[in-house]
């Protein structure tokens, strides 16, 4: 009987892995708004199920949950001293440095450039035949962040970033937040982790270099970004864009009718079609599984004691289901028609000031690939039913990739005022 619990748990975290949604919400039926689960990860866990919980824990009084430590937490390979991994003041001051790369000018500057790698993207996309869409977004947003952060534009300069990434990116790596795992030394998940970065300070580096050898590259690296705020940065700003891209657009062959709304608008500031489509796909599909706090002394939540040191989860997809007032699993851009989603319960981006730094980077990527897309295709479903989540890390990306079937789109009546 002593051992009944332990198996309980290694089942939950089998399930929340393989099917992580319906885990999530089949556990918030029977456990209530809080809830006990277990990752294979990041172990043991509290997930916060309600909306007005995750509201709670975002906005407690600040010193009362960390979120750096939490996101190390999570995903363990993250390295210890970048702006996704620091609480209080250094986190604050890492972000203030960091948030001019992702707002105002540099955005302006980086949308024409957005627009023209779309175009030349979707150019090449085979028509008639089921197509996988997420591997080509993955590189589309990788090629905007290296572009933004590092100011490396040729597809040979991003080419070798992506393998330096990926190989700092290894599954065994992944496992490197499980301590008990340490004891296998060199041949440990940790020290397989520690490998990894220093690999990729050094392709880095040379990466770097050899673009250098063109004096008018000098100035195009920023200085104050080490190697493991660029792979932080890198990580954080393509994988959860590039999923939500995928997501957009294998829902949009579920719905042909939101995707002929977004082609019948003229390009220009005011696309409410467009907007409606972002939100509501990232409703539905948020990229991320995870926002994450770790209790930072005893606490009482939920009429529970959680413990200084439990880890804390706040799930998009669960809180969007329970917030929503009808319809919850449908995709409907309808729900957005009358005004924004209201940011105390849709989430994608997380919340509080601990909101996604490249946040607005997304938004723009989204508003700005996807009108390419619409425009050239008719996106037809590539699978008898629409895919499943799966866990890529904390990413949930489309079980298949986003298959689909494109067609060439026919011209339709101009939406009229």
């Amino acid at each position: 009987m002593e051992r009944r619990p332990g198996r309980v748990t290694l089942t939950d975290a089998v399930a929340f892995q393989r099917r992580p949604v319906e885990t999530l919400a089949r556990r918030r039926r029977t456990g209530g708004r809080l809830f006990p689960l277990t990752s294979a990860v990041a172990g043991p866990m509290l997930v916060v199920g309600a909306p007005e919980l995750a509201h709670e824990v975002m906005y407690a009084p600040m010193g009362t949950y960390l979120a750096g430590a939490a996101n190390r937490r999570i995903l363990p390979v993250l390295p210890e001293n970048s702006v996704l991994t620091l609480d209080g003041d250094p986190h604050r001051q890492r972000r203030r440095e960091l948030a001019p790369m992702f707002h105002g000018d540099a955005l302006k500057a980086i949308a024409p450039v957005i627009r023209d790698l779309a175009a030349r993207e979707a150019d090449g996309w085979p028509l008639g035949r089921p197509f996988a869409v997420l591997p080509r977004m993955r590189w589309l947003a990788l090629s905007v962040a290296v572009r933004l952060i590092l100011g490396i534009e040729d597809s040979a300069g991003v080419a070798q970033v992506e393998r330096h990434l990926r190989g700092a990116l290894r599954p065994y790596a992944m496992l490197s937040g499980i301590g008990a795992l340490a004891r296998l030394g060199p041949l440990s998940p940790q020290a397989a982790a520690a490998r990894g970065h220093r690999a990729f300070a050094r392709g880095l580096a040379g990466t770097i270099r050899c673009r250098r050898e063109d004096p008018g590259d000098e100035a195009s690296v920023p200085e104050r970004l080490g190697p493991d705020e660029v792979f932080a940065l890198l990580l954080a700003a393509h994988e959860t864009t590039a999923t939500g891209l995928a997501w957009a657009i294998e829902q949009l062959a579920w719905a042909p009718h939101a995707a002929d709304a977004v082609a019948r608008e003229l390009p220009g500031s005011e696309r409410p079609s467009l907007d409606a489509v972002i939100w509501e796909s990232l409703r539905l599909r948020p990229p991320l599984v995870d926002i994450v706090r770790q209790a930072n002394a005893s606490v009482r939540l939920a009429g529970q004691n959680v413990p200084a040191g439990t880890l804390l989860l706040i799930p998009p997809p669960l809180i969007h289901r329970e917030a929503a007032t009808e319809e919850k699993g449908r995709f409907n851009i309808a729900r957005f028609r009358g005004g924004q989603p209201d940011p105390h319960t849709w989430l994608p981006f997380g919340g509080s000031d601990r909101r996604c730094l490249g946040a607005s980077l997304a938004m723009l990527e989204l508003r700005e690939i996807l009108p390419q897309i619409i425009e050239r295709f008719e996106l037809l479903p590539a699978r008898s039913e629409p895919e499943r989540p799966r866990l890529y890390g904390t990413a949930l990306v489309p079980a298949a990739g986003a298959c689909v079937v494109l067609g060439p789109r026919r011209k339709r009546p101009a939406a009229t005022a």
